[in-house]
């Protein structure tokens, strides 16, 4: 099995992941971070958010072209709290607890059982 064919069985679009990349390391420039570790975590959770996140997003505004470039490297920018401000504006989960949206996840599929 070639490399690119494995990334695509998980999940991972390497064009939307660069571009992802590319917003997440901006941001942390931006930042002016002190932290390697912060800094680390902050462009692999962008990153991540960009690849898995972009086709969500642009079936929600029902976005056309390469308009997903740019929805990637947006995610990959903002990346986490990005995602959070996103989910709360749209409502997308109740959030209780701002700091444990694991268990708001959960509470929201106990909720539908």
């Amino acid at each position: 099995m070639k490399f690119g064919n494995w990334l695509e069985s998980i999940g991972i679009d390497i064009t939307l992941m660069f571009a992802g990349m590319i917003g997440s390391a901006l941001m942390a420039t931006k930042r002016n971070a002190k932290n390697l570790k912060a800094t680390i975590i902050g462009i692999v959770s962008g990153t991540l958010s960009a690849n898995y996140l972009t086709q969500v997003v642009i079936e929600m505004f029902d976005l056309e072209g390469r308009s997903q470039y740019g929805v990637a490297f947006l995610l990959g920018y903002f990346g986490l709290k990005g995602v959070e401000k996103f989910i709360e504006k749209y409502q997308i989960v109740h959030v209780k607890d701002k700091t444990d949206y694991g268990q708001v996840v959960q509470d929201k599929a106990e909720e539908k059982q």
